[in-house]
């Protein structure tokens, strides 16, 4: 199964055993799983409006009232003060929506505090050994309009990815300091072109190559000479 089918039956259903299964392998795919889920369940608690105590037994008195009652009772009421309940938990169901968009696209983080989240969010990824040729590489890559001529080491890990709002491709290659994680970002509208381009906690380390196209995001233990591998990505780097 491809990501686009997977991305749509999980979109259908994020219940869905078999992608469940399969996410199991795929710390992509299961982020996208736990993300989904998530929100399904805060619809459901949107949808969930608990019935008020007392609502049968006040139903079944109006039904009771004599027709003479329920005309006394009548109350004429503007048309578009009748759909209120209904457009007000339509209103909140988007509000809820719009917000867990908005905050799962545009995080208030730096792009390289960004990147060690990521990092850190599919670190069993770092783990992984079997190789992924270029070619698959490639052809995600044409996607974003580029292609690599070659890589320092051997990928073990590509897949697209939402960085801070654009997506982005995401690929772990293996080196003589340990894995390296590579975030290639089309440029088109980014919003953090203005801030470092170094950073590092106590454990990785990395460094932002702002370029025309794409912008180039690499992640490595603390130590690893980052610079002498960003130079070989960029010059590998072409734009179709």
């Amino acid at each position: 199964m491809d990501d686009l089918e997977f991305r749509r039956r999980l979109f259908a259903d994020p219940n869905d055993e078999q992608l469940v299964r399969e996410a199991k392998s795929d710390p992509e795919k299961q982020r996208l799983v736990d993300e989904a889920q998530d929100f399904d369940a805060m619809l459901g608690d949107a949808f969930n409006v608990p019935v008020p105590d007392g609502l049968q037994a006040k139903l079944l008195a109006q039904v009771k009232e004599t027709p003479a009652e329920s005309s006394a009772k009548v109350v004429n009421i503007a048309w578009y003060r009748r759909f209120s309940v209904p457009i007000a938990s339509a209103a909140s169901v988007m509000l809820a929506v719009l917000v867990y968009f908005s905050s799962a696209v545009h995080a208030p983080l730096h792009a390289g505090e960004h990147a060690l989240e990521h990092v850190y969010y599919e670190e069993s990824a770092l783990r992984l050994n079997k190789e992924v040729t270029l070619q698959v590489v490639n052809e995600k890559l044409a996607m974003l309009g580029g292609k690599l001529e070659a890589m320092p080491g051997k990928v073990t890990y590509a897949t697209f990815c939402n960085f801070k709002g654009q997506r982005s491709l995401h690929l772990i290659f293996q080196s003589e300091h340990g894995p390296m994680t590579v975030f290639i970002v089309p440029s088109d509208s980014n919003d953090y072109r203005n801030g470092k381009s170094h950073f590092n906690d106590e454990r990785f380390a990395g460094s932002i190559n702002k370029g025309k196209h794409a912008d180039t995001i690499l992640v490595a233990n603390v130590g690893t000479p980052i610079e002498k591998y960003q130079g070989e990505v960029n010059n590998s780097l072409r734009w179709l």
